[in-house]
């Protein structure tokens, strides 16, 4: 089985993503609003080490 991204699927960013954001917290700066959580490090990072996939909450921001 191949987990790396293909030509076809671009690899999931954070930085591309609609439900990104930051937060004041400065222990906890990066904000999921669509898996409603924050972390130290980005979002998309957590879930790959946590499941092993790719965020399957991605959503690309509009105009990219």
């Amino acid at each position: 089985m191949n987990d790396k991204p293909t030509t076809n699927q671009p690899a999931v960013s954070c930085w591309q993503c609609r439900h990104f954001n930051t937060s004041w917290d400065k222990n906890f700066p990066y904000l999921c609003r669509a898996l409603n959580f924050k972390s130290r490090m980005l979002p998309c990072i957590e879930v790959r080490q946590s499941d092993g996939r790719e965020c399957l909450a991605f959503q690309g921001k509009p105009g990219q």
